[in-house]
């Protein structure tokens, strides 16, 4: 019986080190990956202060290597000139750009590759952005990502006035825009070109995130 006994509680030791084990592996991969979490996940409006490092970016007008605390704002709506039209399991509207999930994407719907057409997100209040952080094209799937037209060249318009033209990278990960820093209420970005190569003419654009300087 007491062997019996013994072999239960080597078992029982080895079970809770290999538990403990686990979780601290959990643990550790969570905290690797906190940049990958979406922070507009069930958050509505403005969202809490966090800490963000800026990145560096394709344009010499985007980009920063400097820390600094900011804050994420969510813009309270989001409206475009065109849409493409919707499928039985796609929509392309302009709020799947706020959506936190670079599956789902604004899609131009005008004739042509996109040139001119726009999507506009107006903020509940007005904030100073410290960055702009998209994610091109349609990421849905490789296919999709290859076959839409992405955008080689975005003008970034601002409430305050101040204008900026920026080139983007083709590629699926996101991509930063160092903004002018100028108090703004909305912020308008315009397709101005789009890179060759690509199947269906619609141009697109899955996700925009912003991030204002904190007070």
């Amino acid at each position: 019986m007491s062997a019996i006994g013994a072999a239960l509680g080597l078992a029982l030791l080895v079970l809770l080190a290999v538990t403990v084990f686990a979780l601290g592996t959990m643990v550790q991969r969570a905290l690797q990956s906190g940049d990958d979490v979406d922070p507009y996940e069930g958050v509505p409006g403005t969202t809490a202060t966090t800490g963000i490092t800026s990145t560096s970016t394709p344009s010499g007008q985007t980009g920063s290597s400097t820390s600094e605390s900011v804050r994420v704002v969510r813009p309270q709506a989001a409206s475009a000139s065109s849409v493409l039209k919707a499928t039985a399991s796609n929509s392309y509207r302009a709020t799947n750009l706020l959506d936190g999930d670079v599956t789902t994407a604004w899609n131009e719907g005008a004739e042509g590759p996109g040139a001119g057409e726009w999507v506009l997100f107006e903020f509940l209040e007005p904030v100073v952005l410290s960055r702009i952080d998209l994610a091109n094209g349609y990421q849905k799937d490789a296919d999709r990502f290859l076959g839409n037209a992405r955008v080689r060249s975005l003008k970034v318009e601002y409430s305050s006035g101040s204008t900026q033209l920026v080139d983007l990278l083709d590629t699926e990960e996101f991509q930063s825009i160092k903004t002018t820093r100028s108090v703004v209420e909305w912020v308008k970005l315009t397709v101005v070109s789009v890179y060759p190569d690509y199947e269906w003419d619609d141009a697109a654009l899955s996700e925009v995130r912003f991030f204002a300087v904190t007070d």
